[in-house]
């Protein structure tokens, strides 16, 4: 629901259409039909209430009708049973402290218990802890990748409005989706100024959401749909995005420092991402390519690359 012209979401449809997902293109006839407590809205609502809010329907909505939402809980049990089952080892508690290196090649990592955990290649993929571990290795990368606090907020879905989708929402920048079997809702933001508030220690800072941030996301959502009513205790959580400061794309890859290659700076795309870049760092790691592989190069997030241009610097980029 990003408030553009019926031209540039047909545009839209067909490009994604030309990559095999299924998309269309609705009115907001179409989509009240599909989700009755939606409004259509397409005004940007001035969140201040300084300026009085007129409504104006908007012309076309893109629909994916298989997009969705993962568990993320669930995805990441069957990542280690997957890796259990090939032999792979999974460890649970043990702090990766940094990089240990034998004439100028790391060799593998040390633990904070002292254990050290030899490798022939070691891929950081430590998320917000990204940065230490690159220094350890003499890793200077000329990226900005910095953890940044990201919010959410949870209230009650009365079950009697019908279905909620999962929806970007530029009029009021949030995102939305059900939560908890449909029981809830998720609301999180699309703004990027909410993408700013950089954090020195990846384990230390607030978990839950500000009041003024839970406030503010709670408006924005019911001026989406009107008929929700304002009761119900709203909960929430903040996390941490490894913030790519330049481009918000990935660098991965191969660092200059023999034996150490990284997988950091996803600012906020990682878990959709991941399965291509895992393949394209699998390819490259064992010179192999099966039929479920992408064919996208690494190069195009490689750690020597330009900036990738982007319109917007936030998780929709």
């Amino acid at each position: 629901m990003m408030g553009e012209s019926g031209a540039k979401v047909e545009e839209d449809a067909a490009k994604l259409a030309s990559q095999g997902v299924q998309a269309e293109t609705l009115g907001p006839e179409d989509v009240v039909g599909l989700f009755p407590a939606l409004s259509t809205c397409a005004e940007p609502l001035d969140m201040t209430g300084e300026t009085e809010h007129e409504h104006r329907p908007g012309e076309a909505f893109l629909f994916e009708p298989r997009g969705g939402y993962a568990d993320p809980v669930g995805a990441v049990q069957d990542l280690i049973e997957a890796t259990r089952a090939r032999g792979g080892e999974v460890r649970f508690g043990r702090f990766a402290a940094g990089a240990v290196k034998e004439g100028g090649r790391v060799t593998g990592v040390r633990l904070a218990d002292g254990d050290v955990v030899s490798a022939g290649l070691v891929v950081n993929a430590a998320g917000p802890w990204c940065n230490s571990l690159n220094a350890s290795a003499g890793a200077g990368l000329r990226w900005t990748l910095t953890p940044t606090r990201v919010q959410t907020v949870c209230r009650p879905w009365p079950g009697e409005l019908g279905p909620l989708p999962v929806a970007a929402d530029s009029t009021t920048g949030i995102y939305f989706r059900p939560e908890s079997g449909g029981r809830q809702v998720l609301i999180g933001s699309v703004s990027a100024e909410d993408e700013k508030e950089v954090v020195d220690d990846p384990d230390d800072y607030k978990r839950a959401p500000d009041a003024e941030f839970t406030q503010v996301k709670l408006a924005a959502f019911h001026h989406r749909v009107p008929s929700l009513e304002p009761r119900g205790d709203p909960s929430g959580i903040a996390g941490l995005y490894t913030v790519n400061r330049e481009d918000v794309h990935p660098v991965v890859g191969p660092t200059g420092v023999d034996g150490f290659w990284v997988a950091n700076g996803f600012s906020g795309h990682g878990f959709k991402l991941a399965p291509a870049v895992g393949s394209m760092v699998a390819q490259a790691i064992s010179g192999e390519k099966a039929d479920f592989d992408t064919d996208v190069p690494m190069k195009i997030f490689s750690v020597d690359r330009d900036p990738i241009k982007t319109a917007a610097k936030n998780v929709l980029a």
